[in-house]
């Protein structure tokens, strides 16, 4: 263990800390993903696949199989931009 690991911290040295930009608090350091609870963000991936499914059958897809199709790939990208933004 290093030495600073080992020194007891007085009041309000973490925060000095953090606004001079030598780690942050606990609250800041998680992701935006972790703001959203997981009914949000199954909800949302939810909506992205029904609305994608809902323009693409009213775009002309020749049937409903290829718009299902259209709305994976955009379910895809949804849960990768979820998973990123942790």
């Amino acid at each position: 263990m290093s030495r600073r690991s080992r020194r007891r911290r007085e009041p309000g040295e973490e925060a000095r800390a953090a606004e001079a930009g030598r780690g942050a608090p606990a609250a800041r350091r998680t992701g935006a993903a972790s703001d959203w609870g997981l009914g949000v963000q199954l909800a949302f991936l939810a909506a992205v696949f029904g609305v994608t499914v809902l323009v693409a059958e009213l775009a002309g897809a020749a049937n409903l199989g290829v718009a299902l199709g259209i709305g994976q790939i955009a379910f895809a990208i949804a849960a990768v931009y979820l998973l990123m933004r942790r």
